[in-house]
């Protein structure tokens, strides 16, 4: 039985993770462009995670050009594409639609490897990918009957997102890179952040213009609580719990997004976004459930 810590890691992970997104739509409401947020929020969250790694004597370094190379895969994927696609298209959808796309991840890390395999995946998996394809369905479909048919492309740019974080973990989990855990998390945060600082450069982007005391201290949580310690949290729950059962929690999430979103940004949900919702949560929980 797992010890009572690692619960409140779980449920400290998941609300810290959820908060992002929801912080993340007010400056993206407040008119901060997207790629500035992901630039400015990950090359700050990766520099300070690298410098406490390195004054605690915990920071693993790349030993070879293997793993300089997939630490530079792994933070493109895992940070650039993924937070890039994501901040993208919530300009256009809620904090908690994005969210719940984004946690579709488990779902397609399942096709990835049936496909590497050349084999398909258990019953149970199967069962699983069927609901949550249906979920994804759902919140989909709801979405546009509400926005309309040009609001398709940013839903698929946040499924584009999620498939990038599920080939980030395949690749994670079959590279044999020597970087793990914190460090692996630190560096993956830098190269994604700067990879994207690079564009919102090259692109003449404005910066952040931080106007209140009340926007230097969400910036401020953005990057500490709800990227370096959220992350490091999920990590420790990992070690604790184990990969499988752990990421069954991930579903909590997009729940505890939905949850902050009535009443910070006065969201409100379509009766077929909350059933897809639940539908993706179910296939998450049911793969975390599965034997492979």
């Amino acid at each position: 039985m797992a010890p009572q810590r690692y619960y409140w890691l779980l449920l400290a992970s998941t609300l810290l993770m959820a908060s992002a997104f929801v912080v993340s739509k007010l400056f993206i409401n407040d008119g901060v462009h997207p790629l500035v947020l992901v630039a400015s929020r990950f090359t700050l969250a990766g520099l300070l995670a690298v410098f406490w790694l390195f004054l605690r004597g915990q920071l693993e370094t790349p030993k070879n050009i293997s793993d300089v190379v997939g630490v530079l895969i792994v933070g493109t994927l895992q940070t650039g594409v993924l937070f890039g696609t994501g901040f993208i298209a919530m300009e256009h959808l809620s904090a908690a639609t994005i969210s719940l796309l984004t946690l579709t991840m488990p779902i397609w890390v399942t096709g990835i490897l049936a496909v590497m395999n050349r084999a398909l995946p258990p019953l149970q998996q199967l069962i699983a990918l069927a609901i949550g394809m249906l979920g994804v369905a759902l919140i989909i479909g709801s979405g546009v009957n509400q926005a309309g048919i040009g609001e398709l492309q940013w839903f698929a740019l946040a499924l584009v997102g999620a498939a990038c974080w599920a080939s980030a973990t395949v690749f994670t989990k079959t590279s044999g890179l020597t970087i793990t855990g914190w460090s692996l998390n630190a560096w993956q945060m830098l190269v994604g952040g700067a990879e994207v600082l690079i564009i919102a450069l090259a692109l003449d982007l404005p910066g952040i213009n931080f106007v209140l005391i009340s926007d230097i201290l969400l910036f401020v949580w953005l990057v500490i609580p709800a990227s370096i310690l959220s992350f490091g949290f999920w990590f420790t729950a990992l070690r604790l719990g184990g990969a499988a059962v752990t990421s069954g929690y991930l579903f909590l999430i997009p729940l505890f997004t939905a949850l902050i979103s009535v009443p910070v940004l006065n969201a409100t949900f379509a009766p077929l976004q909350l059933l897809g919702g639940i539908a993706v949560g179910a296939a998450v929980w049911l793969m975390s459930r599965s034997s492979t």
